[in-house]
């Protein structure tokens, strides 16, 4: 009896296991209240404004500005440049226009260079010269001496009654339409109008 008691013991099954109780939450000390009182939500950086600006910003905008200016100024002396050679460009091609043919075509030509020398070098310093001086301030103003049938054409036929040969009038209109071309002023000479501006005042002369 008592041998069976105890196999029935051991055959039993063991007892079922008592639930334990959920993790209790550790004890807060005073210090690490203290601790958790100190931290602070986190924030994100301030965004970076646009001024003041980067000193790589600078450098771009004077840059800029540099680079416009200089356009401006390369503009302004094409400008001035080709309103330069557009008086050359009318004189030449009213010479070219000149019909030799006609009655005192030398009187013609000399008023066109009279024309050009006005406008280019004003009337005080070109207008009153005449014969042999008007001749010594073409050929100095352009470094090229007068053929000397155009010089005969200017200092006989200009103030006479005489008609210079059609010979003598096509040498000095090459040498006139070679001057318009060539001619050079100086640094001091006012600017240059145009040739229209300057017809009343050559026509004087």
């Amino acid at each position: 009896m008592t041998l069976l008691s105890a196999s029935a013991k051991q055959a039993a099954p063991p007892p079922p296991a008592i639930d334990q109780p959920p993790n209790q939450p550790p004890v807060m000390t005073p210090e690490m209240q203290q601790l958790l009182g100190q931290l602070k939500d986190i924030h994100e950086p301030t965004p970076i404004g646009w001024w003041p600006l980067a000193p790589g910003w600078w450098m771009l905008a004077a840059a800029l500005i540099a680079l416009l200016f200089g356009a401006i100024w390369l503009f302004s002396y094409l400008r001035r440049k080709r309103q330069e050679k557009q008086y050359r460009v009318e004189g030449e091609r009213l010479l070219q226009a000149l019909d030799l043919d006609q009655p005192r075509a030398v009187e013609s030509i000399n008023l066109l260079l009279k024309r050009v020398a006005v406008v280019t070098f004003g009337r005080a310093l070109s207008g009153p010269l005449t014969g042999q001086h008007w001749i010594e301030f073409l050929e100095s103003t352009a470094a090229a001496p007068m053929p000397e049938t155009a010089r005969r054409a200017l200092l006989e036929s200009l103030y006479s009654a005489k008609d210079a040969s059609n010979d003598d009038l096509k040498e000095l209109r090459g040498y006139a339409i070679q001057w318009v071309r060539k001619h050079q002023r100086a640094e001091s000479t006012p600017g240059i109008a145009p040739i229209q501006q300057g017809t009343a005042g050559a026509n004087n002369v």
